[in-house]
């Protein structure tokens, strides 16, 4: 009998290290869940914050657009007929060569430049019946003559739109949060 009792006590032995080897294996695989499922989740946020990112880009290139559009229109009508802040008269004349207007900061925070030709866009012209949406800093443009190299003057216009997140100085004009779209357009009339 006492053999009996040793080749039992020997399978215990046995089977309590290979239930020891099973927790290490089991706590190995649950570690390498985790970490893989903290990544895929990782990687699901960056993809959400990027298509973000992205839309919110596209929104501020559309409002630059309307904004370029509108003032383009604008300058296309009899002087008269202008919105007053595109009128002739706020409107300044860079010669060929000479720094632009549109690049001083002054301009953008209404303290110089071209900042009297300074357009932000009515609300009427980018509001949707279909949405109540509406970006806190609406487009604006400004527009500026400058003699070309063969001496007819042209309209320089230069828009900027912004993303729904938009924040910046209000007295330096620098981006603080969000995005700006600037785009540029050169009118000749006749």
């Amino acid at each position: 009998m006492p053999t009996f009792t040793a080749s039992i006590f020997r399978a215990r032995r046995r089977l309590t290290r290979q239930g020891g080897v099973s927790l290490m294996v089991v706590l190995v695989m649950l570690i390498i869940i985790g970490v893989t499922s903290a990544a895929a989740i990782r990687n699901a946020t960056s993809s959400e914050k990027l298509t973000n990112n992205i839309r919110v880009q596209n929104l501020a290139q559309q409002y630059a657009e309307a904004a370029l559009r509108y003032c383009e229109n604008e300058l296309g009508k009899a002087d008269a007929s202008r919105v007053a802040t595109l009128a002739e008269i706020n409107i300044v004349q860079t010669a060929y060569g000479a720094s632009p207007a549109w690049a001083s900061t002054a301009t953008w925070t209404g303290a110089g430049g071209a900042s009297a030709s300074k357009t932000v866009l009515p609300e009427a012209q980018i509001k949707s019946t279909d949405s109540a949406f509406k970006p806190l800093s609406l487009p604006e443009c400004v527009a500026e003559k400058q003699v070309m190299a063969d001496g007819n003057t042209a309209y320089v216009i230069t828009a900027r739109g912004f993303s729904p997140d938009y924040r910046a100085d209000v007295s330096t004009g620098v981006t603080n949060q969000g995005s700006v779209v600037w785009l540029q357009s050169t009118l000749i009339l006749n």
